[in-house]
């Protein structure tokens, strides 16, 4: 059964406040009195400026403008050769191994897909309807994990839901003169797959896999890094393919905003 698992440790991140770079100036003209000697060299730096720029103005030898145009088409042959060779870098990209299903014929599910108060902790508080489902907070609470198990099980076919964590707390700690601190990271999410008789927290025992905020796959006592963290705003989404004929069967995903984030993870063997 699909199965949504929110954590209880909320922390919200502000970014620092720090210097910022900063410039000033004033453009004046500058008034100078000039000595004598000074005023002749100065005449004489100006009889000399005309001189200057015609010897610049001159042509220059065949040889030097020639080693200039070698120089100017090697630099357009390498441009030419990066511009060339960006189309070829996005050609070999990865083919998405999850193409769109066929429409779905026949009958659908006439229950809702909902959270049942059975099958969630009792830190759990839904609102909207159960659609939308926060864990409790307040006291010792903020140090507890809280789970949910959605009321539909799948068997065959493709299937994905979505996720969205649309508040992110920073809660109270007492302080103490210990050295002890509380659990990391104070904000956790976890979404993925479990069986019915499976424990409402995912992660606990070997009936569950899943993906959580900071990137890991889980399953039993084995978590591995497989993408990147996700927090909130983002709409996270769990594919888990059971499809004999695809060739990525028996494997669950991770999407974020509708783009991969990690490759295929078998599901462990039964």
């Amino acid at each position: 059964k699909g199965e949504c698992h929110f954590g209880s440790r909320h922390a919200a991140a502000s970014p620092a406040d720090g210097p910022r770079p900063a410039a000033s100036g004033r453009t004046a003209p500058a008034s100078v009195a000039m000595a004598p000697k000074r005023k002749a060299a100065a005449k004489k730096a100006e009889a000399e400026a005309p001189k200057e720029e015609a010897e610049a103005a001159a042509p220059q030898p065949a040889e030097k403008v020639e080693q200039e145009a070698v120089g100017e088409e090697e630099g357009d042959a390498a441009a030419s050769s990066k511009a060339s060779a960006a189309p070829a870098a996005k050609a070999e990209k990865l083919e998405e191994p999850e193409t769109d299903a066929a429409p779905v014929k026949g009958a659908k599910l006439k229950e809702a897909c909902v959270f049942h108060t059975e099958d969630t902790t009792m830190n759990v508080m839904p609102s909207m309807g159960g659609k939308h489902l926060m864990a409790l907070g307040e006291g010792g609470f903020q140090y507890l994990l809280a789970g949910a198990r959605a009321s539909v099980g799948l068997k065959a076919g493709r299937y994905a839901f979505e996720v969205t964590i649309i508040e992110s707390k920073t809660l109270y700690e007492p302080q103490s003169n210990s050295r002890a601190q509380g659990p990391k990271p104070k904000n956790l999410v976890r979404v993925g797959f479990a069986t019915a008789e499976s424990s409402l927290l995912l992660a606990d025992g070997a009936d569950s896999v899943c993906f959580d905020s900071e990137g890991f796959f889980a399953h039993g006592k084995s978590r591995s890094k497989v993408a990147q963290k996700f927090g909130q705003g983002v709409v996270v989404a769990v594919v888990l393919n059971l499809d004999p004929a695809s060739p990525k069967a028996n494997t669950v995903s991770l999407f974020c905003d509708g783009e991969r984030v990690s490759e295929p993870q078998a599901l462990p063997e039964a």
